[in-house]
């Protein structure tokens, strides 16, 4: 297979931050599958003694592309740094569910459960297009409060301002990590809405056939 010879002494890898998928600590350690991932990439388009490096990209830190033989990134993080023309895209080796949450006191089960219901979202996020794609047509539709910022709607969610949340599941659990000072005890709802995956991209430039790599 053509090689990735772009960086000699490493193969470096741009990854989308997403719980269970990588995460960084404050010391700068970086772990989770995306490291597996990018070690085994490393090895069929380098060699097994190239040193594989990440970066990992935040959402909402600028546009373009990190200097990268192949990217780890969703859909909206590409169209977010306006990377459509730059990169060719692959198959996801991420699934991030959307879904719902509710405290667990609630009594929606269902998604069908939230007609008429108050329901935190992010403007423009995957949890509004769900909405609008899945929910929009109950009798009555649920009432969108919508948030530019995680933490205020974590913070309204928490203090019971909305009903349920409406997220990715990487971001659903940061909310159920955060209780709020009610301690609100929280679950998601069994069934998806929707799928939010990372997706696996070379540079559009790049000789790597997509195809070829194998992926878990």
């Amino acid at each position: 297979m053509t090689t990735a010879t772009a960086h000699a002494a490493e193969f470096r890898c741009a990854v989308e931050a997403r719980d269970g998928f990588v995460e960084q600590d404050n010391a700068g350690t970086i772990t989770g599958p995306a490291v597996v991932l990018c070690r085994s990439l490393a090895d069929q388009l380098a060699s097994p003694a190239t040193a594989a490096r990440l970066v990992v990209v935040e959402p909402d830190t600028g546009t373009g592309m990190p200097e990268a033989d192949v990217a780890f990134f969703s859909d909206a993080l590409i169209d977010e740094r306006h990377l459509t023309h730059q990169l060719r895209v692959g198959p996801a080796v991420f699934h991030d569910p959307v879904q719902v949450l509710v405290p667990d006191a609630s009594p929606v089960r269902r998604p069908e459960d939230l007609a008429g219901r108050v329901v935190c979202v992010m403007i423009g996020g995957v949890g509004q297009a769900a909405l609008e794609h899945h929910l929009a047509r109950l009798s009555p539709p649920p009432i969108r409060l919508s948030f530019r910022e995680g933490d205020e709607m974590r913070d309204a969610y928490n203090v019971g301002r909305c009903e349920a949340v409406i997220d990715r599941h990487s971001d659903l659990a940061d909310v159920l990590a955060e209780p709020g000072v009610n301690h609100l005890k929280s679950r998601m709802l069994a069934e998806p809405l929707d799928d939010a995956p990372v997706r696996v991209a070379v540079p559009a430039g790049s000789a790597v056939r997509l195809d070829a790599l194998k992926l878990p």
